[in-house]
């Protein structure tokens, strides 16, 4: 009940109320109109949740330091999963995410545009009840409408084009994958703009926070 009671307060308020619980935040970190429902709940310092976000049934939540939730995100794990994200990562709007198994997604990652879904659990000929985890590597672009099948992983410094389709693991790193299923269409260089910072830089990031 408490749960539902916390989306309607102020962030202030509602922070007090999880520390009081014995739940680890950082300082600088903010928490909107949005429902939250975790065994284990960590949010490390300058998280920012935004409105309307369902981060619902999950065994343990961990938002690391800088990271993003944007508007309308419903990420889910029937109590059985975990979500990961990582330090200055973002997530933005409208995605949905299956955690049945663990979901993780690396330092410095986008979660762009909308309607991408990650699926960690499904059902095939032979079993089911297929959960395997989904792993999104550092630095990673993932593009609009982008859906990840159970077991699938990116490597780090990976794009995703939009509308892709991630079957399998690709383990390559600074390429382009695209398509459905998805593969690789071409190398990115070492060089390019998106990878060549010190860390992501996010719109709550306060000048006092170093990255």
């Amino acid at each position: 009940m408490v749960k539902y009671l916390l989306i309607f307060m102020p962030s202030v308020i509602k922070i007090w109320f999880y520390r009081l619980m014995g739940v680890k935040i950082g300082k600088g970190s903010y928490i909107g109109f949005s429902l939250i429902d975790a065994r284990d709940l960590i949010l490390g310092e300058y998280v920012y949740i935004g409105h309307f976000n369902i981060l619902w049934r999950l065994n343990k939540l961990e938002l690391a330091s800088g990271s993003r939730v944007t508007l309308f995100n419903w990420i889910t794990g029937g109590r059985e999963g975990s979500f990961f994200l990582g330090r200055n990562s973002s997530i933005s709007f409208g995605h949905f995410m299956e955690a049945s198994s663990d979901i993780r997604i690396g330092n410095n990652c986008i979660i762009a545009g909308r309607y991408s879904q990650f699926f960690s659990h499904g059902i095939t000929p032979y079993d089911l009840d297929d959960r395997r985890p989904i792993h999104i590597g550092d630095w990673c672009y993932i593009g609009s409408a982008v859906r990840f099948l159970p077991g699938t992983s990116v490597s780090d410094h990976t794009f995703v084009g939009m509308g892709s389709v991630v079957t399998k693991v690709i383990s390559e790193k600074y390429v382009l994958v695209a398509g459905c299923p998805a593969t690789v269409k071409k190398e990115i260089p070492k060089e390019a703009v998106f990878f060549n910072r010190r860390y992501l830089h996010q719109p709550h990031h306060l000048n006092l926070y170093k990255g």
